[in-house]
């Protein structure tokens, strides 16, 4: 009886076993780990609450890993002048991104652009200035910060290991571009946002994925989105 009840409490949690097979197959636990956010994620294209879980499950991620290697993965602080340079980048590549989807698709439903503030138009009901408010919250910060630190964080962590920095620039941006699926293109089905989408945040994910290996910092990558974020709903709130 007693030896039953040590091995019952000898035995590692599940959080213990993540992070286990985490440290001994990085590229295979992130693989599993983005498979689950991806599906989540444009399943809630059709479901906002699994959007909302999509987002609390992005977070989790950095369970996968004990506190003492965070700052490995880029939850860390950062030199100001190569977050401004990262940010530059990421910058140029957003205006880039939404004077092309402009030329390509105009100011229609067929532009992706036109829809990034249509993602909150329910988030706080009847009541129009706390709505603003929490778009520019979930905009600003929340979004940006639970992203990076999942993708330029965790995820591009992972990958650099194994396969180097410009893999993993390339691989968590690819990732990065698909779950946005679950934001825009599918519910209602249109292809041509489908089609703008994809390689507009492919190439943005590129910039934050070089703003990452700049600085160093997956919050950097925070701060940059998260800028750039509001520049573009301001843009598509007051075309030019």
């Amino acid at each position: 009886m007693a030896t039953t009840k040590h091995r019952a409490q000898a035995r590692p949690g599940a959080l213990a076993r993540l992070r286990r097979h985490h440290a001994a197959f990085p590229l295979a636990s992130a693989a599993a780990l983005f498979a689950v956010l991806a599906v989540v994620r444009v399943a809630g294209a059709f479901a906002f609450p699994l959007m909302v879980l999509s987002v609390a499950l992005s977070a989790a991620v950095l369970l996968a890993l004990p506190r003492q290697e965070w700052a490995a993965a880029g939850v860390c602080r950062f030199a100001p002048l190569p977050a401004v340079v990262g940010t530059t980048l990421v910058a140029l590549v957003y205006a880039q991104t939404y004077f092309a989807t402009r030329a390509a698709f105009g100011d229609g439903d067929d532009n992706w652009t036109v829809w990034v503030p249509r993602l909150f138009e329910d988030l706080v009901p009847g009541v129009p200035m706390l709505g603003t408010a929490a778009m520019l919250l979930c905009l600003g910060v929340l979004v940006p910060v639970v992203e990076e630190v999942c993708y330029r964080g965790v995820l591009y962590r992972a990958v650099e290991q194994q396969r180097g920095t410009y893999t993993a620039i390339v691989v968590t941006a690819l990732g990065w571009s698909l779950v946005h699926l679950g934001d825009y293109g599918l519910n209602p089905l249109n292809l041509r946002v489908i089609c703008g989408v994809l390689p507009s945040v492919f190439l943005m994910g590129l910039a934050l994925g070089v703003c990452r290996a700049v600085t160093g910092s997956a919050l950097a990558c925070a701060c940059a989105q998260g800028a750039c974020n509001l520049l573009l709903l301001g843009a598509v709130a007051v075309p030019l």
